[in-house]
Formats: structure tokens, sequence, C-alpha cells
């Protein structure tokens, strides 16, 4: 909108030669008219003004009212006149035209943020409803700060944008039209990969070209990249000056392929397996579709025949990225034991189980897949499970539960989501509610006290983890460790009667470190971890900890595992080592406990 900036010539011309005329004799102001204001009071003019009815005039000053007046914002033309009167007295004429009144005002051009989050910023915005003689004349000055407003909204949603022009409608007196332009995505492109096929990207990646650009949604497109570990050292591109300035941006994320296939064999130290001979294949990005499919095999050496698993993944298995997962198995449980680097407990604490059986889940996020907000997703599973447990020769160990049975169970789960990356995050939050009923089989073998029959049970359990750190960046490839505290809180509680093996177990590498795997069990268990991880270099970190939680209320004490059937919190503290592997973060801890004493931990694979 153009304003009025100059005098007119004739009024120009004649004040510089009443100036010149009045010289050695001023003259006063003798009055001040203001017309054509409407809704603008003279009064509030008049202040703007330092040519002052009563004093003496000065054609300077008479300027400097005009450029203050038009300062003012209300008006899209100003004039000032004098007329020097027989009594060598001037009156000072100004003569205004006010913007049209603002009776409504559209926004258009935006798609990221909706109108009615935008509207309550503009300052020059009539009250809705408001009666004919509240309205006012759009004031200039309030572009601006409007302007300022929606950029900042922008901003903080993570957007870039702003006000192009604020113009009348021709066709419409009254209504001012706010065009805002946002920067767009021009084009997203993926280089430097060779094993993913291109349809997968589409997939990860929901930044799409047209949209508006949002760095939150871009960080969280590489984020998704970079915890596939398909790819090392995944490079974003940023934004630069000129792209906001064309409204228009490309985006790249430059790539490595890496080693998503691997086959290992050799021996391997587990500490529910102690020492074992193994053979395993993997590949999370099968045939570059983004599946996974995996094989293990397990012997160990303490003779109770092999464990074996096939594994199967799927994240796009169905529109809306709905992710299917089964599992097949006949593996053995080791309870009770440690690992070989603090030796194996004693042999009439030991404890088996063969579980054979499988499980089969699918799950999706919930809400828009193009919305990068969506952090919750929902999912539904089944298992069933034959579990065989090997008649114990030792007489040393007979008051052990010995249980035969089954376990068939659907679990209906929720899960949020917003850690920056899921292997090693540093910010963000996990959270995750099961609820699993359920049916058991119970078979005592001969001699022992137990339940015996059909029996129905509801399993409740949630697990919530948080991470903070000092450094507020986002993640790179490069800087994938920082120094992080880690929380993690998790609990549970079973309604029925339940099989010893289905119960709840705490103790050892992965809830309450110094003391033996599953050392602690029963119906109720909650377990609160503390971590905090400082990294040296980009492979190794040091880890100090505190365990605190317990499992009780379930069978009572087994030899020398005495139980309570009310919570007893155990503690357990240490420190540790973490080292990145090709094969996965190696841990190793080393915990004391609360009983004074202590048990070293080691594990291939996060705990939390």
């Amino acid at each position: 909108m153009n304003r009025a900036k100059t005098f007119s010539k004739a009024s120009l011309a004649g004040l510089i030669l009443l100036s010149c005329a009045v010289a050695s004799a001023q003259a006063t102001v003798k009055e001040i008219l203001v017309r054509g204001n409407k809704r603008i009071s003279a009064a509030a003019i008049k202040l703007n003004m330092k040519s002052r009815e009563g004093v003496n005039f000065n054609a300077t000053t008479l300027q400097e009212d005009r450029t203050a007046i038009q300062a003012m914002g209300w008006f899209s033309k100003v004039e000032v006149n004098t007329n020097l009167g027989a009594d060598n007295q001037f009156t000072l004429i100004i003569d205004v035209k006010e913007n049209e009144l603002v009776r409504e005002v559209w926004i258009i051009g935006n798609t990221a943020i909706p109108t009615e989050k935008l509207l309550p910023l503009v300052t020059f915005a009539p009250v809705k409803g408001a009666p004919e003689e509240e309205l006012r004349p759009l004031n200039l000055n309030q572009i601006r700060p409007t302007a300022t407003a929606v950029a900042e909204l922008y901003k903080k949603e993570g957007y870039f944008a702003q006000v192009a022009n604020v113009e009348p409608d021709p066709k419409s007196p009254g209504t001012y039209v706010i065009v805002i332009q946002e920067l767009r995505v021009k084009s997203v492109s993926v280089k430097g990969f060779t094993n993913t096929k291109r349809s997968v990207f589409d997939r990860l990646i929901r930044t799409k070209p047209g949209d508006a650009y949002n760095t939150r949604k871009w960080g969280r497109d590489y984020q998704t990249v970079l915890n596939t570990q398909w790819f090392e050292n995944p490079t974003p591109n940023s934004p630069v000056q000129d792209d906001l300035e064309s409204g228009l941006v490309d985006l790249r994320i430059d790539l490595d392929d890496a080693q998503t296939g691997q086959f290992n064999f050799g021996v391997v130290l587990d500490p529910q397996n102690s020492l074992a001979g193994t053979v395993n294949w993997l590949d999370n990005n099968f045939m570059g579709t983004g599946q996974s499919l995996g094989f293990n095999y397990t012997q160990a050496t303490v003779g109770l025949g092999g464990s074996v698993s096939l594994d199967y993944t799927n994240p796009y298995f169905y529109k809306n990225d709905t992710t299917f997962r089964f599992s097949i198995y006949d593996r053995v449980n080791f309870r009770f034991a440690q690992n070989l680097v603090g030796g194996q407990s004693p042999t009439d604490s030991q404890y088996t189980e063969r579980r054979t059986g499988g499980t089969i889940a699918f799950s999706r996020p919930f809400g828009n897949r193009d919305d990068f907000r969506t952090t919750q997703s929902y999912g539904i599973s089944g298992r069933f499970e034959r579990i065989n447990v090997p008649t114990l020769t030792n007489t040393t160990n007979q008051n052990f539960i010995q249980q035969d049975g089954e376990v068939g169970a659907i679990a209906l789960t929720s899960v949020f989501n917003s850690r920056d990356i899921d292997f090693d995050p540093s910010t963000g939050k996990f959270i995750r509610w099961d609820l699993e009923p359920g049916y058991s089989v119970i078979r005592p073998e001969a001699g022992t006290v137990s339940p015996e029959g059909r029996f129905g049970f509801l399993r409740t359990s949630f697990d919530y983890r948080t991470y903070s750190t000092k450094n507020k960046a986002p993640r790179t490839a490069q800087d994938a460790s920082r120094e992080v505290l880690a929380f993690r809180l998790r609990g549970g509680t079973i309604q029925g009667t339940t099989p010893f093996f289905e119960q709840f177990f705490a103790g050892g590498n992965d809830s309450i470190r110094g003391y033996f795997e599953d050392r602690f069990w029963g119906r109720n268990r909650l377990i609160a971890n503390l971590e905090w991880r400082k990294p040296v270099g980009n492979q190794l970190s040091f880890v100090t900890f505190l365990d605190y939680g317990s499992a009780w209320g379930g069978y009572g004490t087994v030899n020398d595992f005495t139980q309570s059937a009310k919570f007893r919190g155990r503690i357990g503290y240490g420190f540790g080592i973490r080292l990145r592997t090709p094969v996965g973060p190696i841990r190793l801890d080393y915990g004391f406990n609360g009983d004074g004493g202590t048990r070293p931990h080691f594990a291939i694979g996060t705990n939390f």
C-alpha cells in the first residue's frame, strides 16, 4: 500500500515564500483544522504535531508534522496547507484520507499452519461481530508486528514463511488479504545407495516435493534412515539463504551402503547360556526390501540340546506402515545362571526350561502417515508355547518347581516413541503398555506340589524410558554418541494363576545388576534403572548405573532363593563399558548388590 510522502507542489512553494516573508516578523498559529478524518480524532492527530495554536509558525516544523501524522499509520494520504489572515496569523489545514475500515481479514498461501491459528496474530483484525462504530481503518504500523508474529509461529513449528504482502481486496472494500509465502520442497533425492530398492525410500522419507519445508520433519526423516543401520554416515543437507529467498528448497541425503547381511559362527558368552557355540545369519535389509530375516542356532556346553529360532519382520506389510512379525523357535532358557566371566551358579541352583512355539504380531502407527508428529503406534500379537522342564536328577535341587505345560496369549500393545535414535537415544521418551489375557496348562512333575490344570490369567505391564543430554543440536551419524542420563521404570502385575515359568523375573543383566539372572520372581514386578553414559570417542562409552526394584508375590522360596510376599526393594550399582562393533554394541558391567555380593555381566546388544 503506497503512502503519500510530499506536500502538494503549490503548498510547498507557498510555504517557502511565506517563510521568507515572515523571517523578520514571526507570525503565530491561530488555528489548526483537521479535515477528512472519520474514525481517528483530531485531538489524536494534533497530539502528534509539534505545531501548536498560539505559538510561532515554522515551516520546517510543519513539514515534520506531516511526516509524524503519516507515521501514525492510519492514513493513505496526508496534505498540509496554510492560510495567512489579515491579522498576520496562520490557520493550518491538515487534510487526511483514512485507510479503508478493516471489516474482514483473509489469509491465503498458508498450507502448513491453519488460518484459525494465524488470525489471532493479526493485530489489525476486527473483533468478530464488532458493530460498525467500533471498526477502525487499517493501521500500517501493525503490519510489521503481524508479519513478525506469523514468521515466529512458523519457525516455532519448524517451518519457514514470510508475509509477502497485505493488500485490500478490490472487489470487497474493507477486506484485507494477507499473502503468505511458505518455503516449499522442490525435490527430495537420495544419493549413494545401491542395495536398497528406491521404493523403500518412499516409505522411509515422508517429506515429499510440494510440501512446506519443515526442519523437524526432515530431521525425523534423517533419523528414520539412520535408525535402519543400513547405511554408513548418512548426511542430509539443510536449506541455505538462497533457498529462503527463492521460496523453494532441494533436499538430499548422501549415503554409503553398510553391510546389512551377517553370517557368524563361533563361541559366544551369554548371561543366560554361559559358554555356547553358535551359528547365526541375519539380514536386516533382505534383498533391499527393508525386511528382516534371521536364523540362529546355539548349542550350550551343558548338554541340554540346541536352541534354534527363525525370525522375520516386514515393516511395510500393508498400507499405512503396518508391520508384520513372526518368530518360531525351540530354545533352552537358563535361569539363575551367571556368565562365564563370573563363574557359573552352583549346580543346585541351576534351572532350565525348553520353550517351543511361536509368535505373530501386527502393529501400525496411529494417525496420518505423513504427519511427522506421529509417535504413537498400536499392536496386537499372539503366542503359543509348549514348555518342558528337564527332570532334575541332583537331589540337592529337588525343591525347584518342576512344571511342564502350555501357554497361549493375545497381547494388546500401545507404544509412544519420541527418541531421536532408537539404538542409541540421547533425547525423547519411550512408553509401552501391554495388556495380555491368556491361558496356561500346568502339568507338575511327579512328586512336586503345585497347581495342576488349565488356568486363565491377565498380565498387565508397562515400560517407561526417558533420555536427556546437554547437547540439544540435531543428531548426525558423526555425532552418534553423546553424554546421556538415561532412566527406565518398568513394572507389571498378573491376575489369575500362572505357572512358575510365566511369572515376572528380576535380577541380572537387564534388570538389577549385581544379582544372579532371574534371582527374584513373582506375580508383581517394579524395577527402576538409572544410567549415566559418557562417550570416549565414537566407539567406546563409560557407564555408571544404579538399579532398584524386585519381583514379589509369587511362588515361595526355592533352595537358597528366598522370596517375599510383599515388595522388598533390592539395590544394584556399579560401572561398565559399552563398545560399538559390527555385530552390535558389547556391554560389560560390574555390579555390586545390596546383600554384599558382586557380579560381572556381559551381553551383546543394548539394554535400554
